[in-house]
Formats: C-alpha cells, structure tokens, sequence
C-alpha cells in the first residue's frame, strides 16, 4: 500500500501533492485494519526526499519503527506515578488563538474551533515568535502541525475533517515556498524537513493497537531522538534558533535543547501516559533503560542544558521550554494547572545518581557537576550575572507590565489568564509571553519535577477518562 507521506514525490507541490496528503489521511482506517509489527517500516521508500536536509536525524524513524518488528524490553517492576486530573479531548479555554488560525483557516467562531486553534493550530503558533521569523513560513509549520493531529487525535477528531484538504494545499504550498523564496541551504529547509519526518511519525503511531503492557526497543538514544521528532521538539527548536539574528547552538544541542523543551510537556504527562501505558514519554524511556526513576536524570540534564544555554547566549532555547510549559499551562485539555496546584512534595525523595544515564549524558552541552543534586539552575550558571539579570528582568516586567502583571506570585490557575493575555498580545509582540516563559524556566519549579516522583500525592479532583485521550 503507498501512501504519499513516505513517497518519492513528497517534496514537489501541486495540486496532485495535496490530494495524496488527503488520501493518506483517509488510508489510516485501513492501515490499522492491517496493522502488523513490520507495516511501518514497510511503508518508507527509499527515494523518499525526507532527511535530505535535515541530515543528522536522517532514517531514525525508520530505524525505531523497524527496531519494534524485533524482540521486545518489558518495563521494569518499578512503581510510577498516576494520580491526576482527568485527560479530556478538545476542550477550549477561550477565543485569543482564534485569529491566529483564521490566518490560515476560515473557521467559525464556536468552541471547537476554539480549541482546535488552542490545543493543534496553537501547539506550534504559540511556541515560535511570529513576529521574527518568514511570515510564510509560520502558516506552513502550523498547518503541518495540524495535519499531524489527524492521525494524533484519530479517535476524537470531531469537524477536523473540514479542513483537510485546505490543511494539505497549505503544506504543499509550504513546501513550494521553502523551495523558491528561501535559498539553498537556508535553515528553513531544516525546518521543513524536521516537519515532514515529525508527521512520518506522529502517523505511524497510531497505526498500532493500544498497548496493554509497556514494552519497549533496545536503543535508548534512538527512542529518545524519535519522542523528540514526534513531538516536534526538533522541528520546533530548529525554527526558534532562528529567532536570534545569530543561531547559537550545533546540532547536538538542537537536540539537547528539544529534549529540554519536550520534558515541560512530557514531565506534565507523565502520569497521565503511565496509566495509559505509553512508551513514548520521555521519563518513560529513561526509566525503561536505567530501570530507575527518571526525575533527577532529566532534571539534571536539562538544568545543564539552560545554564549552556544562559552562559552562550541561546536564549532561544529558553524561550522555547518556557514557551511549552506555558502552553501546557494554558490548554484545557490538559487540566495541569489543576495538577500542579494540587501535587504535595514527595514523601520519598529520589536519590537515583543525575548522571547515571549515558544515553542522555552523550547529549548533554556540559560535562558533570561537581555537586550534581544541586538542581538550582544559577549555581549550574558559569555566566551568573546573566542569569541574575534575566531574573531581574522578569520581575520588574510582572511588576510593571498591565497584561502579565503578578504572574510571578500567582497560583498555577490564576496564572491561566496571564497566559491567554500575553498570547493575545504576541500577535505584533511576543516580549510578554517571552518574560513569562524566561521566568518558569529560570525559577525551575519545584512542583514540576514532583509529578515524576511516585510518593508525591495528587489531592485534587479527577474522574475516568480512555486512555484513548493520550
């Protein structure tokens, strides 16, 4: 069976371009009818054009897929966290993001467009600063956002359909822009290819059956690099260096960066993916491998990875892990405000070794700390005077500034419309929600990293929810 996504022809647009794309969605009923452990990797070409650009993540994808037609890790008996808020589906929190899509898509002005604009259009619109890069390019990546919730959301989709083939002419026309208004070479096709290989995987996951079990391949660094193609982490961190006039940070630390900014959205589901045995959550893959809680593993690492970014200069990558967790924060869907108001310090703290992991200590900017359970993010900083002007910075902008102002003081709940402000306000300036997410990152909540700590009690309300709503 061929599908378009995985074909030679990906790369060329036109209007026969954006049909397949529709075909594609449309052959999802089928594939899972047929689904087996070695279809996934049976649907790649091998003249596809994908990973031409984007050449350090080339053929992972492929090789993860082909890797689960192989024999199997069981999860370790090890105890995880679960307790939290019920998941919902497309729930929205307001109307600030509806123009946003209206860019791109003439939607309606009703609750589910709403918060299909918050919860897929805005999953890449709010984490990248519209007013600094191709004004093109951001309806593209976008749009290629939301065709990826198409097989993402498979089992709650509701009118999404829609708009699928307006969203597969907008990718092909995406793709014909990045060809002929940016020139060879340029970072944007980076850009587009990490985009094209993140729906490669988001479609291929929902091909197979829910697990019922946690199992798992055997290359831990190759799970790794896939979760952050499959949540965009690469492609979005690839597009947010760009924001800076001078992109800082090699490839590497692209993924380091990504990882960073996935954990803000993957620590935040962590509990919600363990009851619905997902595999594909960060602390899940760390803790597979090791066999021990991941928490301090991923703490560690991504303290590290901020204060590289602070001493070097690549705000971007602060700016995109603030950016997620304020989304995560601000989206209904996923009730985390809620969760974090309501989480109570751990009875057992974790006392696992930081740097225990050499899967993730391959990616890591910085060799080891010399007080490596020390986790406050300036005294990691070899630049402290940056990070206590950034600081500084914030504070005095929650001070003074009308849209955002007490964001540092308020409860995770009430910081819910602060969020959604700065959000309205980021359509001709983004320096609000840029304060906003300088500072989660720069104060490293506590209350974060307790929700991967099993002894660390949820105490709000909840209900049943299907794990078909991971």
């Amino acid at each position: 069976m061929e599908v378009a996504l995985f074909g030679p022809d990906i790369y060329r647009s036109g209007q026969e371009c954006a049909e397949r794309l529709c075909s594609d969605v449309k052959l999802v009923p089928k594939l899972k009818e047929n689904w087996s452990p070695t279809l996934a990797s049976s649907l790649f070409n091998s003249q596809s054009p994908v990973g031409v650009h984007d050449v350090y993540m080339k053929a992972i994808v492929y090789e993860e897929c082909l890797a689960w037609s192989r024999k199997l890790n069981s999860f370790p008996e090890i105890t995880s966290p679960l307790d939290a808020p019920a998941r919902l589906a497309l729930v929205p929190r307001g109307t600030a993001l509806l123009k946003a899509i209206n860019e791109s898509f003439p939607v309606p002005d009703t609750p589910f467009w709403n918060a299909v604009a918050e919860q897929v259009y805005g999953f890449t619109w709010c984490l990248l600063d519209n007013n600094k890069l191709c004004p093109k390019c951001v309806p593209g990546v976008c749009s290629s956002g939301l065709y990826a919730s198409f097989p993402d959301y498979y089992h709650f989709l509701g009118d999404l359909h829609d708009v699928l083939e307006r969203c597969a002419q907008n990718i092909t026309d995406y793709i014909g822009h990045v060809h002929s208004d940016h020139a060879p070479g340029a970072p944007e096709y980076l850009v587009m290819d990490a985009w094209v290989t993140c729906i490669q995987a988001v479609y291929l996951d929902v091909l197979h059956p829910k697990a019922e079990r946690i199992q798992f391949p055997d290359n831990e660094l190759r799970s790794i690099q896939y979760r952050i193609i499959n949540a965009a982490g690469r492609a979005l961190a690839l597009h947010t260096r760009i924001e800076q006039d001078v992109p800082i940070g090699d490839d590497r630390f692209v993924n380091a960066a990504a990882f960073a900014s996935t954990i803000m959205h993957d620590m935040c589901d962590c509990r919600h993916d363990n009851r619905a045995k997902e595999f594909y959550n960060l602390t899940t893959i760390i803790t597979a491998h090791t066999g021990k809680q991941s928490v301090n593993i991923v703490r560690r690492f991504c303290i590290d990875v901020w204060a590289w970014a602070l001493d070097n200069g690549a705000f971007w990558a602060i700016h995109l892990a603030g950016r997620t967790l304020a989304w995560q924060i601000y989206l209904a869907r996923y009730q985390t405000p809620i969760l974090l108001d309501n989480i109570h310090a751990p009875t057992s703290p974790s006392i696992e070794d930081p740097y225990s992991d050499q899967a993730l200590n391959r990616l890591n900017p910085f060799p080891p700390s010399p007080d490596p359970q020390d986790y406050a993010l300036r005294s990691r900083c070899q630049n402290k005077t940056c990070y206590d002007m950034q600081l500084a910075n914030c504070l005095t902008h929650f001070k003074e500034c009308s849209t955002c102002r007490g964001y540092d003081v308020a409860t995770w709940q009430d910081r819910v419309p602060l969020v959604g402000a700065a959000y309205e306000k980021k359509y001709t300036d983004c320096s609000c929600l840029n304060t906003i997410a300088t500072y989660m990152v720069l104060d490293s909540p506590e209350e974060l990293w307790w929700l991967g700590n099993p002894t660390a009690q949820y105490t709000g309300p909840t209900s049943d929810w299907s794990p078909l709503l991971c």
